[in-house]
């Protein structure tokens, strides 16, 4: 999109510049400026210095040019000048050849010894760190010169060849780029790498322009301007000239190209053509510290830019928000006002983002979001009053904004940010979460105000939600209240995960006024569950004969809860009593269907109680199982009590199980059981256990006393029958002869070991006939024979009788 950039304004003819009209028939080749001095070449070698002003006292805004101040002439026409204002110089290219002149009188200095210059361009990103050093490179007939220009002098630092001769070059620090021939070449002055760019458009003039450090503008092919950096590419698109460029200049943010019809404005930001000035035959143009001169063959006209400032506020005024910021951006501010600046873009880059989000480009709106890191209370608002008509944008919009604030929600925000992009994501989710898992989620740790968020909550039917909400805050006694409504159905919300979820809420609250108040309707429905409420770790503290008497209507629950004392080693014989009360009941009750799963479940559970549970008044139980239907238990009961004979009884002659009454033996582990259960079985009433006794005896032996055990057999029984068992006794008999035999070795072992006696002075070793010395060792055999140590050569053999000594003794633990 065009904007104005410059205003164009006429300055006058030539010939009016000069002092007499005896040279009014030339025309201007070249431009250039130094401070308030412009400088005019012209065909015929004419030089003209003129001072120029701006004038605002006038309607409109003037550029006055005053009469030529100095002249020089040469020979032939001013091809090229350049200001040298460090050394005072004006360097000018005639007739092949460069000339020095002085800047202010316009009289000869030096001509330089160089000949057959076709071009050249002074560094202003010099080498060298000497101010009054100017790097200078000048094109020639197939070479290159790299100068270096002092006020006294002139030096060749550098010669590089060329295949042909440059028509045209530019230097930037140690890069010259150059057009030789048809193509484009990028050269390292210093290492001497030689790099090819592209082919020049024969139809076009080779231009090539410097516009920043390291990158420069060259006019390709097919009517494009090309930026290539130093390094021999290009990082940003190509200029798309409207028509054949005959001259460039460079005035940021905007390259000027001359055209046949006229003058074209550029912006490097997008490339774009922002102005476009209707002037025939522009022969040349040239920007010196920020004044931009073009001229005709004998008509000069001033280039005055506008402001960014201005250019900036007349995007605004157009809404032109992108372009405005991009300008922004790109322009050169001083250092003073670069935090005032730097605010400004940030408040712009906003506007922008905003902007973009309302004309759904939503991707580019959400990279600007993050980039200014925009208050989000803008976007949810914005969001809340932009309509979009299409239903696709719509649903691209809403995806957005969700999207946004899920972002924006991790971010470091504000008290405030974070209660409005929580509030906005809350109602998102409420209106749209279908499951309701997200909100559910979400409402645990989002930062809202309270009475906000119930509002939108019940607003919505989300009362299970909001009981979620009042229990993560603490507010136990709201959420049960909702809870409770939902479990009466006096309110309905689809998300109610049931009255399970009420009673793990009640378990992890802990506070037992509201389980009071409030189990009494899981209690109804599920009295399992309900009973579960009561076995939570935070209701430790209460009483169990509170609970006890509160469940006495709700007998499942009760005896849940009573088997969950049991099980935490509750000592209080009345809870274990009553347990087993109400197993029994349990039985009676299910006593028509014994097959039931639950009747034998509660049937093992009774008799696992009654075996292992010592707070038991067993007394009371005993009475209570003398019925028909509890043999079991009530054989288990008088075990308990040291009946075992009546016990064994039972299981024998009652219930004719004798598995039952060798699992009771062995559950009790008492001798004399074992004894009780052998003589119950070995009567003629129970002659078909014989062979289950007969088992008895040869898989638990050890169990039996083998002497009472024997008396009990009849005398009828076959010895090769109770074989395995006499084979135990007779080992254990064998066992305990071992034993003591054992314990008399270790006691003889022991008394050799510990006896003592004397040796007289007249004793001698009976193998050697050496006396003993009182340091040497001795040997003495268990018949009183003493030898030296070294003369015992068997210490199992008397050397003296030849008696054999060897002791066999065994050890055992």
């Amino acid at each position: 999109m065009s904007i104005q950039a410059f205003d164009i304004i006429f300055a006058g003819n030539l010939p009016s510049f000069f002092t007499d009209a005896s040279s009014s028939a030339t025309s201007i080749t070249c431009l250039e400026i130094c401070g308030d001095f412009l400088y005019l070449g012209c065909k015929e070698g004419r030089l003209l210095r003129c001072s120029f002003q701006k004038s605002c006292l006038l309607p409109e805004q003037t550029v006055i040019i005053t009469k030529a101040i100095n002249c020089y002439s040469s020979n032939s026409a001013i091809t090229q000048m350049k200001a040298i204002s460090a050394l005072n110089q004006l360097l000018i290219l005639s007739n092949e050849t460069l000339a020095i002149l002085d800047l202010e009188t316009l009289t000869l200095v030096r001509t330089l010894k160089f000949k057959s210059v076709t071009c050249f361009h002074l560094n202003e990103n010099p080498l060298s760190e000497d101010p009054f050093t100017i790097e200078i490179c000048a094109g020639s007939k197939r070479k290159i010169l790299f100068l270096h220009l002092s006020e006294e002098d002139v030096k060749l630092v550098k010669e590089v060849s060329t295949s042909l001769t440059p028509s045209t070059l530019v230097i930037d620090g140690a890069h010259i780029c150059f057009a030789m021939g048809f193509k484009y070449c990028m050269l390292d002055i210093l290492s001497g790498d030689f790099q090819q760019l592209f082919d020049i458009d024969p139809q076009q003039p080779p231009l090539i322009h410097r516009v920043s450090k390291g990158e420069f503008l060259l006019n390709g092919p097919g009517g494009l301007g090309v930026f290539v950096l130093s390094q021999g590419f290009s990082d940003k698109p190509p200029i798309n000239f409207s028509s054949p460029v005959s001259a460039l200049a460079f005035h940021h943010p905007y390259v000027i190209a001359v055209c046949r019809q006229g003058i074209g404005f550029y912006s490097i930001i997008d490339q774009q053509c922002k102005q476009t000035i209707a002037i025939d035959n522009v022969r040349s143009i040239v920007n010196g510290d920020g004044q931009v001169f073009a001229s005709t063959q004998i008509d000069l006209f001033a280039l005055l830019s506008i402001s960014w400032e201005t250019q900036f506020e007349k995007l605004l005024v157009e809404n032109r928000m992108e372009e405005a910021l991009e300008l922004a951006k790109n322009a050169h501010i001083s250092s003073k006002e670069r935090e005032q600046h730097q605010h400004m873009l940030i408040d712009l880059e906003k506007k922008v983002a905003l902007q973009r989000f309302a004309s759904a480009r939503f991707s580019d709106a959400m990279e600007m979001f993050e980039t200014c890191n925009i208050d989000p209370h803008e976007v949810i608002s914005l969001y809340h009053n932009q309509i979009f008509s299409e239903e696709d944008i719509r649903r691209k919009a809403l995806f957005f904004f969700v999207d946004f604030l899920q972002r924006w929600r991790i971010k470091n925000l504000t008290s405030d940010q974070k209660t409005a992009v929580d509030m906005a994501l809350l109602k998102y989710l409420a209106k749209n979460d279908q499951e309701g898992i997200e909100l559910f989620n979400f409402i645990v740790d989002c930062h809202t105000e309270p009475n906000e968020t119930c509002d939108c909550l019940k607003s919505y039917g989300h009362f299970h939600c909001l009981a979620t909400y009042y229990a993560s805050r603490q507010k136990w006694e709201e959420a049960f209240c909702i809870w409770d409504r939902l479990i009466k159905s006096d309110i309905e919300d689809s998300h109610f995960a049931g009255y399970s979820h009420v009673a793990e809420q009640l378990m992890k609250c802990g506070d037992i006024s509201l389980v009071w108040r409030f189990s009494g309707e899981i209690l109804k429905r599920d009295e399992e569950i309900g009973a579960k409420i009561f076995t939570s770790e935070k209701l430790a503290c209460v009483m169990p004969r509170a609970v006890i008497d509160y469940l006495r209507n709700y007998p499942r629950s009760l005896r849940i809860f009573l088997e969950f004392l049991v099980d935490k080693k509750n000592d209080e014989e009345s809870v274990h009593t009553q347990l087993a009360l109400m197993y029994i009941d349990d039985i009676n009750c299910t006593g028509l269907n014994r097959n039931n799963p639950s009747h034998r479940l509660t049937t093992n559970k009774l008799r696992s109680l009654l075996r292992t549970s010592q707070k038991l008044e067993l007394t009371k139980l005993l009475e209570k199982l003398n019925t028909p239907g509890f043999p079991h238990e009530h054989a288990i009961v008088c075990g308990r009590l040291g009946q075992h004979s009546a016990a064994i009884n039972t299981f024998i002659n009652l219930l004719q199980d004798f598995d039952a009454a060798e699992e009771y033996c062995a559950c009790i582990e008492d001798p004399k059981a074992w004894n009780v259960l052998l003589t119950a079985c070995v009567t003629e009433a129970h002659n078909q256990m014989f062979d289950r006794v007969v088992d008895l005896l040869r898989r638990r032996s050890h169990q039996f006393d083998v002497s009472s055990a024997l008396l009990c057999l009849p005398d009828s029984t076959r010895f090769n029958v109770i074989a395995p068992f006499v084979n135990f006794a007779v080992r254990e008999v064998e066992k305990g002869l071992q034993k003591m035999d054992n314990i008399s070795n270790k006691y003889e072992l022991i008394r050799l070991k510990t006896e003592t006696f004397s040796i007289q002075n007249a004793s001698y070793c009976c193998v050697c006939k050496k006396k003993f010395v009182a340091t040497d060792g001795f040997v003495r055999y268990p018949n009183g024979v003493l030898t030296h140590v070294n003369c015992a050569t068997n210490r199992q053999i008397c050397p003296l009788t030849g008696h054999l000594f060897k002791i066999d003794v065994q050890y055992n633990s």
